[in-house]
Order: C-alpha cells, then sequence, then structure tokens
C-alpha cells in the first residue's frame, strides 16, 4: 500500500501548484505580487528539479529564477514610475510648481495617482510624434483642436498605459485617444 506523502504524490501536487501560481502570473494585475509570484514559480521548479536529481539545475533555478530575475524586474519597475506627457496645446515654459487645470488634466492626474506615478509635463518639443515616443521616451502627446473643444491624447499601442487611459476617457466626450504604431526600437 503506497502512502499519500510518497515522491509521486509530492511532485504531483507541486505541478498542480506550478500551474496555478502561473495563473496567477497571467493574470494579476499588480506588478509587485507577480514578481513574487515568479520567484515562487521558480522554487516550486527547483524543488521538482532536486526530486528529479538534478540539483545543479536546482541551484541554478533558485539563483537565477528566485533572487537575480525578481531583482531586476524590481529595479526596471521602480524606474518606470513617471509618466512624460508632451502637451501640444500649452506654448512656453511650464512651471513645476504650477497647478494644471482643465478636464484633460484631471483626468491625467487621476490617472497617474490611480497608476502610482509620476506626471512630468513638458512642451514645445518639436518632432514626428512617433520620433517623440521613441527617442525620447514620451508616453503621451496631446493636442487641442480649440474650434472643437476637443483634446486629442495620442501614444503607443504597444502601452498598456493607453489601453487604461482609454477606459478612464471613456465618458469624456471632449477627450479621445489615439494610438499609433510602434516604430523599430532604438535600442
Amino acid at each position: 500500500m503506497s502512502s499519500i506523502f510518497s515522491t509521486e504524490n509530492i511532485a504531483l501536487a507541486l505541478q498542480i501548484l506550478m500551474i496555478i501560481v502561473a495563473l496567477f502570473i497571467v493574470f494579476y494585475e499588480r506588478n509587485f505580487t507577480i514578481i513574487i509570484f515568479i520567484s515562487v514559480f521558480s522554487l516550486i521548479a527547483a524543488t521538482l528539479y532536486t526530486m528529479n536529481q538534478a540539483p545543479d539545475v536546482a541551484i541554478a533555478e533558485v539563483a537565477i529564477g528566485a533572487a537575480i530575475i525578481p531583482l531586476i524586474y524590481v529595479i526596471s519597475i521602480s524606474r518606470q514610475r513617471e509618466f512624460i506627457v508632451l502637451d501640444k496645446s500649452r506654448h512656453g515654459f511650464v512651471d513645476p510648481d504650477e497647478t494644471l487645470e482643465g478636464v484633460v488634466y484631471d483626468v491625467l492626474n487621476e490617472f497617474v495617482t490611480t497608476y502610482d506615478l509620476k506626471l512630468n509635463v513638458c512642451c514645445d518639443i518639436e518632432g514626428k510624434e512617433e520620433d517623440l515616443t521613441n527617442q525620447l521616451n514620451v508616453d503621451l502627446i496631446i493636442s487641442y483642436d480649440a474650434e472643437h473643444d476637443h483634446y486629442t491624447l495620442k501614444g503607443k499601442s504597444s502601452s498598456v498605459l493607453m489601453v487604461n487611459l482609454r477606459k478612464l476617457t471613456k465618458d469624456h466626450k471632449q477627450i479621445s485617444v489615439v494610438t499609433f504604431k510602434d516604430g523599430d526600437p532604438i535600442d
């Protein structure tokens, strides 16, 4: 009679747990929690490697998958906390202490507060919009049509932030979000 705690049953339970953790990684929305799940996934994988007599692979998995890769993610995410906006409707200098007003800034302030970002507004930078987003790392370009009292927010189609911004502005009739295809990366 086999024990409930046999090696095969433990391995099966770990594999099921690994699938559940992988689903959390794919469907969870908070970045830092996802990083923790990635580490847990790597630790489970290392345990399975050890059970299958591959301790050298297990050590590499723990070192790289559970320690180094999550550290790289944390550093990368912590550096991406700024939302850079080029406001083509404004002319001149934007004072950092100035309170920017208007419906578009109300939406942007709500957006950066929701996603824990710092709003960085600049103006009077010339160039093609696609080049500005690729070369200068501009996240959003604002243009204003005074005749129709309408704002257009433009950004990269691949940006998750643009998808979330579109959801936030769906009830604002005087704001539209437009995305354009990303060019070739310059990195």
